[in-house]
């Protein structure tokens, strides 16, 4: 069978580390895809092909997408290209810098990613399209859910439930056992020791809930 190509989704920032990533497992990358670039400039030695209209002529059984695109509470962008490539048959490769640590009976979802220097416990369990980023540390039993995001140098302590489309800010802690539900927003560095609400916005030392500025 041949080998299926792998191609990089958007060529932002999160992009770059996830494109690094990749390159650092041995992972060969035919192609990055981003309407904001012209086709022809590169990152790391990879091309910029087009914008996501390129699949159009490409088998799905024989290509591999990796999310490039990043994380910012209450964006959907993200989640929106998982899932819109998903409906047309496309698979997404899951990352793994060769620096992260990752326990035993430890489960990664399709299209997770786990970057440099990440910790990921025991038995935790990193859902689809979810992202661990630099240094962050989930401890064993864990639930990360599917589209979550968990900042740079975050700790989630033991048995934590992070919900889908949630997203835990660089710095924070959770405290043992605590949820936080869907689609809410830890504030970056805060303690969080009690469970925190559906869509509800937690800042502060301890973490307290806040309200957001109406546009």
């Amino acid at each position: 069978m041949a080998e299926r190509g792998i191609y990089l989704l958007a060529a932002g920032g999160h992009a770059s580390v996830v494109l690094d990533a990749l390159l650092a497992m041995g992972v060969r990358v035919a192609g990055i895809l981003d309407p904001a670039r012209k086709p022809g400039e590169s990152i790391f030695g990879v091309a910029v092909l087009g914008d996501d209209g390129w699949l159009a002529g490409r088998e799905p059984g024989a290509t591999l997408l990796a999310n490039g695109a990043g994380q910012v509470p209450r964006a959907s962008l993200r989640q929106a290209l998982f899932e819109g490539f998903k409906a047309r048959g496309f698979g997404f490769v899951s990352v793994l810098h060769p620096s992260a640590v990752v326990g035993r009976e430890a489960e990664l979802a399709e299209g997770s990613q786990v970057m440099a220097g990440a910790v990921v416990q025991c038995r935790a369990r990193i859902g689809r399209n979810a992202v661990v980023n630099t240094r962050a540390s989930v401890d064993h039993d864990c639930i990360v859910g599917e589209h979550a995001f968990v900042g740079p140098g975050a700790t989630l302590c033991g048995d934590v439930r992070v919900g889908e489309g949630a997203f835990v800010g660089s710095g924070a802690v959770v405290l043992p056992g605590v949820a936080v539900g869907a689609r809410a927003i830890v504030g970056g560095g805060a303690l969080v020791a009690r469970d925190v609400p559906e869509g509800a916005l937690v800042t502060g030392v301890p973490a307290a809930a806040r309200r957001e500025r109406s546009e």
